[in-house]
């Protein structure tokens, strides 16, 4: 079964808003059997409303549509809709009384504009709004299920889940949808595509093999749809410890895991304490590992040494070795390490300098030019990495890398 989602608002055009919506809804659909086809972002016009809610139920089973439903001159969506399916508008009493409830609360009173949210066409199914005053719509046409619900995420996302779901199970036979996410840390999508020939060659074909590559990490998502329950859970499996098998080295987790979080179970185990001392990611390391909940039990803090004072006054970096080698050196980060031991007392320091761009390169140092360290007071390793000419993407890449380096670091210690 396939799905459109028309997202309705000028401020989707405009760039105003992003569109966080079909984002959220493409996953709900999926989770169940629905396989979302299309997203639009469309105007606050008649006509575009009407012509493109023609062209999705020429290729959908279920349109989803968001926006227009409130109070003022520019919510078309509801009139639009009414003329489009036959109907007249009439008050609805449920509808009235929910407002009533709300304003009540608000200790607000209800003016004639805020009214006319309670009438309704006589031809839709209504979805109840228990966090907002405009209900949802259920529309059908040829046996094609079309929804029309608020824009505002939070009560667009109550109606999914309370209304809107339940009915899309009720009215049709959907599939089962099994997803396997794999997560990947310290290789490309090629290098791994290339481990994975024969399971890919020799898998059952119904299992599905994506490659979803993003900053330093690529997640493998496996996926089965059918209607045995039993048997697609068995074969996603079993497709599971086969891909786990080819690239354990470069998995540190599945499905919602996170790299800080297995870096955060490495060092309990190991009862390590970890600092950091940071130059060109400006914090964003220690930004990433703090998000974990619970990550006070092994992490002690950051040194933010951006200026060269800081590094000298700070960390002790030697002005001669800043003279001599730079900012951006092997030895300058060897000397952070040394410096944030001292201040910070911690059993593993990580440290990262680096040309994050867009200016301050040279031909021997081209911006996306970095050097990580990672050491303990009897063992140092530093690396020297060139990663691209964007400067939010370097900053990214660089504290990814030194998370990988780190993983790999504390699975080495854990096997010694």
């Amino acid at each position: 079964m396939k799905c459109t989602i028309l997202s309705i608002g000028d401020e989707l055009l405009i760039g105003q808003t992003l569109n966080t919506n079909a984002h959220w809804m493409s996953q709900k659909m999926n989770e169940i059997g629905i396989d979302v086809i299309h997203h639009v972002s469309l105007s606050d016009e008649k006509s575009d409303i009407i012509n493109c809610l023609n062209d999705a139920l020429k290729t959908s089973q279920v349109v989803l549509i968001t926006g227009g439903l409130g109070p003022t001159s520019d919510d078309i969506t509801k009139d639009v809709l009414c003329e489009y399916f036959g109907g007249k508008l009439v008050f609805n009493e449920d509808a009235y009384r929910n407002i009533e409830k709300i304003f009540e609360l608000r200790k607000r009173l209800i003016n004639e504009s805020t009214k006319r949210v309670a009438y309704l066409p006589d031809v839709c199914t209504v979805i109840p709004n228990t966090n907002g005053t405009a209900a949802g719509m259920i529309f059908s046409k040829e046996g094609k299920t079309i929804v029309s619900m608020p824009g505002v995420p939070y009560e667009m996302k109550g109606m999914v889940t309370e209304g809107v779901i339940p009915y899309l199970k009720e009215k049709y036979t959907l599939p089962y949808i099994f997803h396997c996410n794999i997560l990947t840390a310290g290789v490309g999508e090629t290098q791994l595509a290339d481990r994975l020939i024969e399971f890919e060659k020799n898998k059952d074909p119904r299992i599905k093999l994506a490659y979803l590559p993003n900053i330093g990490k690529v997640r493998l998502r496996l996926t089965i749809k059918g209607d045995n329950k039993e048997e697609l859970q068995s074969l996603v499996e079993a497709a599971r410890k086969e891909v786990v098998s080819c690239i354990e080295e470069y998995i540190y987790g599945f499905d919602e895991d996170s790299l800080e979080e297995n870096i955060g179970h490495l060092l309990r185990e190991r009862n390590f304490s970890l600092g950091t001392a940071e130059s060109c990611t400006g914090g964003y390391l220690a930004h990433l590992i703090t998000s974990v909940a619970g990550s006070s039990d092994y992490f002690k803090g950051s040194i933010i040494s951006y200026a060269n004072e800081v590094k000298m006054d700070v960390l002790g970096v030697k002005l001669e070795t800043l003279e001599k080698f730079g900012a951006v050196s092997g030895e300058t980060v060897g000397e952070m390490i040394a410096g944030a031991f001292s201040q910070l007392k911690t059993d593993i320091i990580i440290a990262i300098s680096g040309v994050a761009g867009p200016g301050g390169g040279t031909p021997e140092k081209p911006v996306g030019t970095v050097f990580i360290g990672i050491g303990t007071k009897d063992k140092t390793i530093i690396k020297k990495l060139a990663f691209t000419s964007h400067r939010d993407r370097n900053i990214q890449l660089s504290a990814v890398v030194a998370l990988v380096m780190l993983r790999k670091f504390l699975l080495n210690q854990l096997n010694d």
